[in-house]
C-alpha cells in the first residue's frame, strides 16, 4: 500500500503521471551519458561505495539511465538562477533532507534574492507537514505576502 501511494496508484490500479513527468523534466535538465563505459564505471563505484544496495553480483553490463534513451535532447546544462517576475521568493530548505543537500537551498535562495526558512529535521519536504513554524511562515507569505524574517529557523 505504501509503494501504491508512493506511485500514485489508485484504487482501479490506474496511476497518476508524477513518474512520467518527474522522468520527463530530468531527461530534460541535463544531458545524460549515452556510452557504455560511463554505465559500467558509475555502477562499479556504485557497488564500492553501498554494497548493500546491491542488486547482485556485478556482471560488467551496467544499468542504463533512462535518460540515455531519451527521445528528446536536453535543453538545459546546470546554471545558477536567475529570476524575473514580480516579487519575492521563499524557499524552505531542510538541514538533514535525505534527497535534497541543505546546502543546495541555501544557494538557491540567494542565486534568487529570496528569503530562506530553515528547517530543522530530516524529511524531504516540510512545507505543509505538520510544522506550524514553517507552515505559518509560509501560509503568511501565500496569503498577505508578508516575508518571513531573515534566517528564519523552525525546530523539528
Amino acid at each position: 500500500m505504501l509503494a501504491d501511494d508512493y506511485y500514485g496508484r489508485d484504487l482501479n490500479g490506474q496511476y497518476d503521471n508524477d513518474q512520467d513527468a518527474f522522468n520527463a523534466i530530468r531527461c530534460v535538465d541535463a544531458p545524460a551519458p549515452t556510452d557504455a563505459a560511463s554505465w559500467v564505471s558509475a555502477d562499479q563505484q556504485f557497488r564500492q561505495a553501498a554494497p548493500f544496495l546491491s542488486y547482485g553480483q556485478f556482471t560488467g553490463f551496467a544499468p542504463r539511465d533512462l535518460c540515455a534513451l531519451w527521445p528528446v535532447p536536453a535543453t538545459s546544462t546546470p546554471h545558477a538562477a536567475s529570476p524575473a517576475g514580480p516579487g519575492k521568493v521563499v524557499v524552505v530548505s531542510t538541514t538533514h533532507d535525505p534527497a535534497t543537500p541543505y546546502q543546495a537551498g541555501v544557494d538557491l535562495a540567494r542565486q534568487l534574492g529570496a528569503a530562506l526558512i530553515t528547517y530543522d529535521g530530516t524529511q524531504h519536504t516540510a512545507v505543509f507537514d505538520g510544522n506550524d513554524c514553517v507552515d505559518t511562515a509560509v501560509v503568511r507569505y501565500f496569503v498577505d505576502l508578508t516575508v518571513p524574517p531573515a534566517n528564519l529557523r523552525c525546530g523539528s
